[in-house]
């Protein structure tokens, strides 16, 4: 066997030793959270620090695979998939000053649960170039793209949101009068904006799963939903468990962790989807 030839088989070897390095690590990283969570009761000052300290910089892993994409794809601001992949990237970045923002409130400030607050104008305002990103990323794959992918992706997103809107959002709304205009706004448009992005998530999954497309970034898009769909969940939990009527939430509460799981799947989604077009 040539030279060459070893050297081109050994790159996808390569390849597929990066991908086991990188699922590893993130298991790791989300066992390795979810064991300090279980076990808060043993470290309670511990974990008001941890609680709010990881926050950015987990999101900060986040912004940084979203960069890595970023150079990967980057043309000119022409480009497609430039505009894309700069939408997750800022939309990355302002999620990472909505929790940069939350820990100041807390660390510095000492404000034990700041919301809403700037940090909330933040987190709000990544909502619009992440929608771009999945909005211009769905429609490059427009001719792939079927009304009976709409119909099914909308009919994923209301199996979700059927059992859980009731549940947390309706407590929401007969709060109404216990809560300002700003807390109840800010209270129904998380778990919203998290179902808008999930039903064009889900119609770019099923692109990739069900057409001549499958194979190539369809496991990154499976990462993408999943970690949308763990934003969903949080934000209606965080929503109702911060009710004045209810009040249960708390720094170092354990629905923390699927906004912590969330970006970790969003760092592996951008990476997967670098390595695989």
């Amino acid at each position: 066997m040539s030279q060459q030839s070893q050297k081109t088989d050994a790159k996808p070897e390569m390849a597929r030793l990066n991908f086991r390095i990188a699922y590893a690590l993130c298991l790791i990283a989300a066992i390795s959270i979810t064991l300090v969570y279980a076990f808060q009761s043993s470290y309670p000052d511990f974990i008001y620090t941890f609680s709010n300290v990881l926050p950015p910089f987990i999101a900060g892993v986040a912004v940084l695979s979203s960069l890595f994409a970023l150079r990967r794809y980057w043309d000119s601001f022409g480009s497609r998939l430039s505009e894309i992949w700069l939408c997750f990237a800022l939309g990355m970045m302002l999620w990472f000053l909505g929790e940069l923002g939350w820990a100041v409130y807390t660390m510095v400030l000492n404000i034990e649960i700041p919301y809403p607050s700037i940090a909330d104008v933040f987190w709000l305002s990544s909502y619009v170039p992440l929608f771009i990103a999945l909005l211009l990323y769905v429609q490059l794959l427009k001719p792939a793209i079927s009304p009976k992918m709409f119909l099914g992706g909308a009919m994923i997103v209301a199996s979700v949101s059927a059992p859980t809107f009731p549940m947390l959002i309706m407590p929401v709304l007969s709060g109404a009068s216990e809560q300002d205009f700003i807390t109840l706004g800010v209270s129904l448009a998380y778990p919203s904006l998290d179902l808008a992005l999930f039903l064009e998530a889900i119609v770019g999954l099923m692109v990739f799963t069900t057409t001549r497309l499958k194979g190539r970034v369809g496991r990154a898009w499976h990462f993408m939903n999943v970690a949308i769909l763990f934003n969903v969940v949080a934000d209606m939990a965080f929503s109702y468990t911060t009710l004045e009527a209810v009040d249960t939430y708390y720094n170092g509460h354990p629905l923390e962790l699927l906004y912590h799981f969330g970006y970790l799947l969003f760092a592996l989604a951008f990476y997967v989807h670098s390595r695989e077009l």
